[in-house]
């Protein structure tokens, strides 16, 4: 265990603290701002795992999120919030979504290695994780710290958004 967690813990020292909050304060002012506002998931893999763990926390904050793959995912429009996590930003599929998000005016946050990829250079707010090299198995690192990361924003931004915990921990589902 002791290798992944001096990874994460490399990981959280490269990473740019000027781009969270960059990226909260951004994610923040839609989210405060418009009424109408649809959050969208664009991943793949385990990327899209840890992505999904976040838009869950979103629904739970209160939020209407989902995830590309979901029956309920809304059209896309200016007041789109679409993340992306891709640690190439060069996946097929989520270059194709995100140029389609793009062309409505979605606003497109990204979490990648590789802010000049095809997807950062369509993206508004990048945050850039740290590269390592990593002793796990492919790209295990960028997907556990994504998932990190995304924890911590949570956190940030419901400091941002002054929610009750209690009040969101409410929305949680009680069928499990």
């Amino acid at each position: 265990m002791q290798p992944i967690l001096k990874e994460m813990n490399l990981m959280s020292d490269l990473i740019d603290e000027n781009q969270i909050n960059d990226y909260i304060e951004n994610i923040t002012l839609l989210l405060s701002d418009k009424g109408d506002i649809d959050v969208i998931g664009l991943a793949a893999g385990r990327m899209g795992y840890a992505l999904r763990a976040f838009i869950m926390r979103l629904c739970h904050m209160g939020f209407n999120a989902s995830m590309i793959g979901d029956t309920n995912v809304p059209r896309v429009n200016e007041n789109s919030i679409i993340l992306i996590n891709s640690s190439s930003g060069e996946t097929p599929s989520i270059i194709q979504y995100a140029q389609q998000a793009k062309c409505e005016r979605g606003k497109i946050f990204l979490t990648s290695c590789a802010k000049d990829s095809t997807i950062g250079m369509l993206s508004d707010f990048i945050i850039q994780l740290p590269t390592i090299q990593s002793e796990q198995l492919m790209k295990s690192s960028y997907e556990q710290f994504s998932m990190l990361l995304y924890d911590y924003i949570v956190i940030k931004l419901m400091d941002s958004l002054k929610l009750d915990a209690n009040k969101v921990s409410y929305n949680h589902s009680i069928l499990e």
